[in-house]
C-alpha cells in the first residue's frame, strides 16, 4: 500500500461517523467529475443541440458576404460604443 493510501486509512479510523460521511460524499464527487461542462452535458439532451464528434478539430472556415455599404456587425459594434 502507498504511504499516502496508508496515512489516509489511519486518518479515516480517527474520523466521526459524521466526518466520515462528510468524506466519502466528497470523495464521490471527485470521482463522478467528468472532462465534459455541466453545459454540454444540459444541451446534450436536447434535439436541437448536437455535440461534436470526439476528436473534432472546430468549426469550417466560412467567408462572409459581400454586400453594398457597411456591415450590420460593424454597425452594431460602433452603435454599442
Amino acid at each position: 500500500m502507498s504511504t499516502a493510501k496508508e496515512s489516509l486509512y489511519s486518518t479515516i479510523e480517527q474520523l466521526t461517523d459524521e466526518e466520515a460521511r462528510r468524506a466519502l460524499k466528497l470523495i464521490h464527487g471527485i470521482r463522478k467529475r467528468s472532462h465534459v461542462s455541466p453545459t454540454l452535458r444540459r444541451l446534450a439532451n436536447d434535439p436541437a443541440f448536437r455535440m461534436p464528434a470526439k476528436g473534432r478539430k472546430g468549426f469550417r472556415r466560412v467567408e462572409p458576404a459581400v454586400v453594398k455599404g457597411i456591415p450590420a456587425s460593424r454597425l452594431l459594434a460602433e452603435d454599442r460604443r
